[in-house]
């Protein structure tokens, strides 16, 4: 059970900020012996998976916030009943920024926001956290005297800001590294620092471009194509000598079959901390595994689609980003997704090895299929439900909308480039429809103890109609750019009971006409905008992301919306310990378990546990649990003097074992 206390305003804890990295000492703290300044820190927060040390921070640095792809966050949001005011900013750049990612904090603690902007300019924005004004915007066009050649549509959309401070977009069949003009100066220029072009062998023909990115507790950065390939980069790659770049493929022969016959990609991918690269396309779920070196297929699952998807889809089969489910090594662990059926399910995989002795979960099922429950949005007779979002995963809970319109408009078949375009930002525009927009929520929990899911509870009047929701575990809320009347917003669910807590009127909506131009000259697209003409508050698939200051972020038709709350939750200093407790007593049974090839090694697992346990003696030295910090401090040489060990080729069981004992007297302690 989660620990909380209310705080009136915003507060600055330990669990609050953002570490990016640590060294485990302060006054009156344990220094260790074993150096640890090159990891990151996993906040302390119940149901957190293991932080990978390649994104910049933890806060939200990555598409769906990190490698996991949760679309969750341990840091706080807007509380229950918060009064939250709302800002808009206006781009001077057609398009959407679908995803945002937030920097480390630089010498001021203030923080920059990336984003792609996908559309006609391929601009690439930042954007300063604490003011919310625009810092610059690149227009390759504007800035390169021969900028790339660039693909409208969902290539470039999933992003990364890494170690380095470089936000990485992988765009067409490129990738491109930027960063600030004058190094750590948040208020300069953005300054393209690399651009490496992929070999056309690592894609399925001369049509296929970049979908998806993430990048790999290594550190290496994997992408998935359009066409179901995914190749895997160093993060140092040289542009001018990339070597053999391994590359493996959902479709055989893809170079030479026919198009209508492949599997397609839209969505991005997951990886986990032990190699695994998770993708779906439009008929199957893969793992794929990295390590290091080779990259090579583990197993392939196919799940129930069909032919036509439904109008709000970017394209066939499940509309979701894999999502990974269960952080510790002993959770059980799966990966998520929405399928492809007119009634939806909602579908869990074993993402490991499946157990001996499990079933199949109906007769002609693969048995790598965990669960799969139909979604029905708390409408028992329904018979058609659609997402195009990715699953909303904390803990073993996964929280899914509904974004089938009512009675949508479907453009006339078109041979144009630009048809499918056309119709999802038809579709997209059309959820500001009060009468056509989507409603529902639902959250369906998997029961360990059981082995089964079942729907917790259904929302049915709150309308989200097209971007991603996400979950703040320290809030206990589900947020969402809604919609009421017409009125665009952020909604706020209880995240236990699915009632709606918390509203939040955004602006006017009102656009720029000299920016709506191009857009209405798409079929269907003016008709919508007659009726709905004031839609620069309308998400258009953007995420909704909780940044490091309590605010809801999101993308906005040409622009960005920022939700300020004056009241905030966060976790208690208890609930805080036994987080972190729980993450180091996880990370020495990794240890103890010993290496696999991909995963995060034995030395590597044990250093970790020393910075948990560091983060976990910060807290109870604050809030002055004196029998605390000294069992924890205890545990931290425990775990010094088993590195020690395995250093010199001996042992680590007998210090694993006083660490283990040391935080259980800590527990005790509480």
């Amino acid at each position: 059970m989660l620990i909380r206390f209310l705080v009136v305003i915003l507060v600055s804890t330990s669990f609050f900020a953002s570490v990016g990295c640590s060294n485990n000492s302060g006054d009156g703290g344990y220094t260790p012996a074993t150096a640890t300044g090159d990891l990151c820190e996993t906040p302390l927060a119940p149901n957190e998976p293991v932080c990978s040390a390649a994104f910049g921070d933890t806060v939200w640095a990555g598409s769906h916030r990190s490698s996991y792809a949760q679309g969750s966050s341990p840091f706080p949001g807007p509380a229950a009943g918060a009064t939250v005011t709302s800002a808009h900013l206006e781009l001077p750049s057609a398009g959407i920024p679908v995803i945002m990612s937030f920097s480390e904090p630089y010498g001021d603690d203030g923080r920059a926001v990336w984003s792609t902007v996908t559309g006609l300019d391929n601009a690439i924005i930042k954007v300063d956290h604490e003011t919310f004004e625009l810092i610059d915007i690149y227009i390759p066009a504007e800035r390169e005297e021969s900028p790339p050649r660039f693909e409208l549509g969902l290539s470039g959309a999933y992003t990364a800001i890494d170690s380095q401070n470089r936000f990485i977009a992988g765009r067409t069949r490129f990738v491109s590294f930027f960063g600030d003009s004058v190094e750590g100066d948040r208020s300069s220029p953005i300054e393209l620092k690399q651009r490496i072009f992929m070999p056309d062998e690592v894609f399925c023909n001369e049509d296929d471009v970049i979908a998806g990115m993430s990048l790999t507790y290594g550190g290496d950065l994997a992408f998935a194509t359009e066409l179901g390939n995914v190749f895997v980069i160093p993060s140092d790659a040289d542009p001018n000598n990339l070597g053999e770049v391994p590359v493996v493929s959902a479709n055989l022969d893809c170079g030479t079959a026919d198009v209508a016959d492949l599997e397609i990609v839209s969505n991005s991918i997951a990886v986990d901390e032990n190699g695994g690269i998770y993708l779906v396309t439009s008929a199957a779920m893969y793992r794929y595994q990295w390590d290091g070196t080779t990259l090579e297929q583990v197993w392939r699952t196919e799940y129930e689609t069909v032919e036509q998807p439904c109008a709000i889809r970017l394209g066939p089969g499940s509309g979701s980003t894999p999502s990974l489910m269960g952080t510790t090594a002993d959770d059980d662990r799966f990966v998520v997704i929405t399928d492809g059926q007119n009634l939806m399910n909602l579908v869990l995989f074993w993402r490991d090895d499946i157990p001996a002795d499990w079933e199949p979960v109906a007769s002609g099922k693969d048995r790598r299929i965990a669960c799969e429950i139909p979604i029905r949005f708390g409408v028992p007779d329904v018979t058609e439900s659609c997402s195009e979002q990715s699953v909303a995963v904390r803990g073993y809970s996964a929280v899914v909308v509904n974004d089938l319109l009512r009675d949508p408009t479907i453009n006339e078949p078109s041979e144009s480039p630009f048809a499918a375009i056309a119709q999802n930002l038809v579709s997209a525009l059309e959820g500001g429809i009060p009468a056509k927009a989507p409603v529902g929520f639902e959250r369906v929990d998997w029961d360990p103890e059981s082995q089964t899911c079942a729907s917790i509870w259904a929302n049915t009047t709150v309308s989200v109609p097209n971007g991603i929701p996400s979950i703040s575990e320290a809030s206990g809320m589900v947020y969402g750019m809604g919609q009421r009347e017409g009125q665009w917003g952020l909604e706020g669910l209880d995240l236990f009971t699915g009632e709606s807590v918390l509203w939040a009127p955004g602006g006017p909506g009102t656009c720029n006409q000299e920016f709506m131009g191009a857009a209405s000259l798409l079929p269907g697209v003016s008709e919508v905008l007659e009726q709905v003409p004031d839609s620069c508050e309308n998400s258009i698939y953007s995420a909704t992301t909780v940044g490091p200051d309590g605010a809801i972020y999101t993308g906005t038709l040409n622009g960005m919306s920022r939700y300020i709350p004056d009241t905030t939750v966060v976790l208690s200093s208890e609930a805080q310990i036994v987080a972190g407790l729980d993450q180091s007593t996880d990370l020495l049974s990794r240890a103890e378990a010993g290496e696999v090839a991909g995963s995060i090694s034995v030395r590597d697992n044990l250093r970790r546990a020393l910075v948990q346990l560091g983060a976990v003696d910060d807290v109870a030295r604050q809030a002055r649990l004196d029998e605390v910090s000294m069992q924890v401090q205890e545990a931290q040489s425990a775990v010094d003097e088993a590195v020690q060990a395995l250093d010199a080729g001996g042992s680590i069981d007998a210090g694993v074992a006083a660490a283990q004992a040391a935080i259980e007297a800590a527990r005790s302690a509480l």
